[in-house]
Parts: structure tokens; sequence; C-alpha cells
């Protein structure tokens, strides 16, 4: 057995333990690998189950890589999402002993100074993090979200040990289709700005200003926890305390579950389709019931996990549901190509095909019927089965969507998703064609049309230099490359001939007026300037006669 190089002895011993552990657990690819002189093995995944019970061994950083990679349907079945969802954070709290000098240096004071009460017991505990309940001397209610000591420390350097098992495996076909390093990066990012509580607080501040504006519902229907920034830290986060049900424990009227249903939709729906900022994690214990007699509210908690979308995306993604919505497989193909990036050969028609016979399979249901959450699932099967790798803000976006249909067929067994989600999406399509980011796009491109514009003699006249000194390399590769090669190499003959007929015709005329004018002229210059022209027009009618076989 050997290690991957590794910057520091604590690494190292780190990357023992994983080895070890993984061996233990079986998983003989990853053997055959590792282990000089194993007997080579087919690329492949442990088994779900190993794969939860490796992930679990193996600590806090490795159950939330699990946890990513239950929001990557792209890249994992069905059997492999359901596992990995089960995995949990419930960790034993540390003693208050170990959490109050955290405070204490965090806020610059006692903490008797700073509350009226606090809590030594957690209310809740995960493996990054543990939350105690506070009064401020004001007397407002609030959560107390502290990290765990050292764990930045560890999460570094498990880090480091998957950067370098990433590079290692992305040598074979497995790493490449998976694209392992930049799984590693992508995790990477979402850990740390986990552990940078200072982003989930601009998060949550972000969050709450896009959903108090909004006008799909009253003012103050959907509340986001306030922010305590005097109380926040990178380590350390103060959120406004709220009471409430979990959504799915509702004790209320069917009628108002389908309007609480309708509005739980509205507020993921316009997240991502109007505001191109989400949360991505909508499950039941984020959701809560907050209402009363007279109107039905939300609130919406734990914003450490969520996502922004590019323009580009959210447009794709619009496409998507309106090739969904509409049942246009061309578009959903177009979509998903767009989306996805591969460094192996797709066979495109091959993937038009497998998404029309998807969508015809669902709308064969009725509309109440159909499960988007099933359907986008099924969808980004078909990539993954054809090595297209899609970006990781679509499976947070298909994991949102599909706790939030869960939710709502939970009010509602017969909610329409699709019914309540249209108009959203058709108003996003509108705010494309005649909002801010239209003129924003106008402008980028007459400024890009105008340099183009300005630019071109002098590209052309640098392209035609590099031609005359064949400079200029093109290199091509797909499919049809040699049948491609083949006609030009054709076309390429025919060009000559029809220039070596052109030169003997000219070359023939010119010697037939020397002729004509000099009458002095040898004799063997008339016999060449015919032989010239029998010769120029028989090249001229070959090439005709290749062009009339070739259409």
């Amino acid at each position: 057995m050997f290690l991957l190089a590794a910057k520091s002895p604590s690494v190292s011993q780190r990357q023992a333990e994983i080895i070890e552990v993984v061996l233990r657990n079986g998983w003989n690819y990853f053997r055959s690998r590792i282990v000089k002189d194993a007997e080579p093995e087919q690329p492949s995944l442990p088994l779900p189950k190993v794969l939860r019970q490796i992930l679990i061994e193996l600590g806090p950083t490795f159950v939330k890589l699990g946890q990513l990679l239950s929001t990557r349907p792209d890249l994992l079945s069905p059997e492999y999402i359901a596992v990995l969802e089960t995995l949990q954070n419930n960790v034993p709290a540390l003693p208050w002993s170990e959490i109050e000098p955290i405070l204490e240096t965090a806020f610059g004071q006692s903490l008797k100074d700073a509350f009226l009460i606090i809590e030594p017991v957690a209310i809740a505990a995960g493996s990054l993090a543990q939350v105690h309940r506070a009064t401020l001397k004001n007397g407002e209610m609030v959560a107390i979200k502290v990290q765990r000591p050292g764990i930045r420390e560890i999460v570094e350097r498990d880090l480091e040990v998957l950067e370098s098992l990433a590079n290692w495996f992305s040598r074979d076909k497995f790493g490449q289709a998976y694209d392992l390093p930049g799984l590693v990066e992508e995790f990477r990012y979402s850990l740390l700005g986990e552990l940078d509580f200072r982003r989930e607080a601009r998060n949550t501040e972000k969050l709450r200003q896009n959903l108090e504006n909004s006008r799909l519902w009253q003012r103050g229907q959907v509340v986001i926890p306030k922010v305590y920034s005097q109380w926040t830290t990178d380590k350390v986060l103060t959120l406004e305390w709220i009471e409430g049900i979990k959504l799915n424990q509702v004790n209320l009227p069917e009628s108002r579950k389908k309007q609480l249903a309708a509005l739980a939709v509205q507020v993921v729906m316009q997240q991502i389709y109007l505001d191109r900022f989400f949360h991505a994690d909508p499950h039941p214990g984020n959701f809560l019931y907050i209402g009363e007699e007279t109107q039905d509210r939300l609130a919406l908690l734990d914003c450490g996990m969520v996502a922004l979308l590019d323009p580009r995306t959210q447009s794709i993604l619009t496409d998507l549901l309106v090739g969904i919505v509409y049942e246009r497989p061309k578009i959903v193909a177009q979509a998903i190509r767009e989306l996805g990036f591969t460094r192996l050969e797709v066979d495109l028609r091959a993937i038009e095909s497998a998404f029309d016979r998807l969508l015809r399979r669902f709308y064969t249901r009725p509309l109440e019927e159909i499960n988007l959450a099933e359907l986008l699932n099924e969808a980004l099967r078909i990539p993954r089965e054809n090595n297209i790798q899609m970006p990781g803000t679509i499976g947070l976006f298909v994991k949102t969507i599909a706790n939030i249909e869960g939710i709502a067929r939970q009010l509602d067994p017969l909610f329409p998703f699709v019914e309540v989600a249209r108009p959203i999406v058709e108003r996003a399509i509108r705010q494309r064609l005649l909002g801010a980011e239209l003129l924003q796009d106008a402008t980028q491109s007459s400024l890009y049309l105008s340099r183009l514009t300005t630019q071109f003699p002098q590209r052309f006249e640098i392209l035609l230099d590099r031609l005359e000194r064949s400079e200029l390399g093109i290199n091509l590769g797909w499919r049809m490359e040699r049948e491609f090669l083949q006609a030009q190499q054709q076309g390429m003959n025919r060009l000559s001939l029809a220039i070596l007929a052109m030169g003997a015709l000219i070359a023939g005329a010119i010697l037939q007026q020397t002729v004509l004018v000099a009458s002095s002229s040898p004799e063997l210059i008339g016999i060449v300037s015919q032989g010239l022209l029998v010769a120029g027009v028989g090249l001229m009618g070959w090439v005709a006669i290749a062009l009339l076989r070739k259409s």
C-alpha cells in the first residue's frame, strides 16, 4: 500500500485512516487503484449502503460530502440519492464550559453583560455548529449559532486529502466522467462557505429583502429571521427567534392547506425564476407555519445552503421548465445540452429521442398527477447515462423542487404543481424579454458589435498575413472527421483541376493570339496552343461531370 503526496504528517496520517476505512468496507475498485499488485477492477462506486457507512466512519467532512452528493441526481442514481439523504449531522452537543469562552471571545465581553438570559443546554447540534437560545437585554429572543472549536482545521485537512485523491483518480475514465477535481473544488467552496457565518448572515439578509418585497403575496406573509449583526462574527451567528410549527404538521381546514401549499411553492419558485437566488434546503424543518386565524404566514429558516444562478443558467432553466410544461422535447434536450458539458462522445439525436419518450410517458397522466420532481430526476438520468455532466446548481435546483413539491403534496395530495408554477415561469419570460437585463444585454451586444466593426479590417489583414506565411493551424476533431476530411480532399482536388484547366485555357488562348498576330511564329507554338485549349476544355468537362455526379 502507498500514500499519495501530502504536505504535512497530519495529512499523511489522515490519508492512511481513509484508506483503512475504505478497504475495511470492501470497495474493490479503490483497492485496485491504491494497493500494489491488486487485481484490476472495473471503475465503479461502492454499493449505496457501503458508501454511506464509509462516509459516516470518516467523520463530519465526509458526511457533508455525502449530503452534497445527495443533491446531485445528475451524477448519482436514485438508489444512491435515497440512501445519502438519510445522512444526518446530529451529534452530541459540546458542554457549555467549551462554548462559553468562544462566545465571550467573539463578543468581547461577558455574556452576563450582553444577554438577559442564555440557555447553556443546546437546542440543536450538528457536526459543524450548535445552537443556543438566548434573550437580549431588550427582551427580544434570539438563536445563537456557535461553530465547534477546531472544526475549520479538521475540514481543511480533509479537503486537502480529498483533492489528492481526486487528482489521483482523475487519470482514468471514471474520474474523467465525474470530473472529480471539479467536484472537490465545488465542495470546498460550499463547505468553507458554511463555516463563514458572515456569509450566511448576508445570504439571510438578501433572501429577507427579496421575499419582503414580493408582489405574489401580502407584505409580512413570508418571514425570514432578522440578523443581529452586532452579535455576529465569522464563527457566531445571532438570528431572530421564530416560534412555529413544521409545515407538514399543521392542522388546518383542507382549503387553507391548499392555499398554504400554493404559497410555499410560490416562495420557492420566485427565488429561482425571478430572484436568481434561492434557499437550497427548504425541507419541512426549515419551513415553519406561523399563521393566525385571519392570515396564513410562513417562515423560512437556516439560510446556510443557498445557490446563485447566473442570468444564462436562469434563462436555460426557464426554457427547461417551458419545455416540460408545454411538452416540447427539443426545448428540453437543447436546455440540457446547453447546461451540461462532456469530455466524451455523445449522440445528440439519441438524447433528444430519450427526452421525447420521457415526456410522452409523463403526459399520458392527468395534470394533477404529474410529479415534477420525478420528471426532473428522470430528465437528469438521460445526461448522466450519456456522460454529460451538469453544474452543481442544477442538482440543487432539482433537490429544491423535490423538497417543496413533497411539502405541497403532504398538504394537498393532488396539488397541481405545474399549474401553480406556470404563471411564475411566464412572468420570468416577460422579465427576460422586457426587464432591465434585456437593456443590459443589448448594451453589451452593441459594444461588442461596435468593437468588432472597428477591429475587423485589422483582424482580417492579420488573418490574411498569417495565411500567406502558413502560420495558421486549424485542428478539428469530431465523430465524422474522416468523412469530412475525405470530402475536403475531394473538393481540393477538384479545385486544383479547375485551376489547371483555367490556366491551360488562358495559356492556350494567349499562345493562339500570338500565332494570329505574328504570322511568322513557329508552327510548334500553334500546336502547343491548340493542345492547351483542348486540355483545358477536357479538364473543365471532367470537373463539371464530377460535380454533377456528387449533386
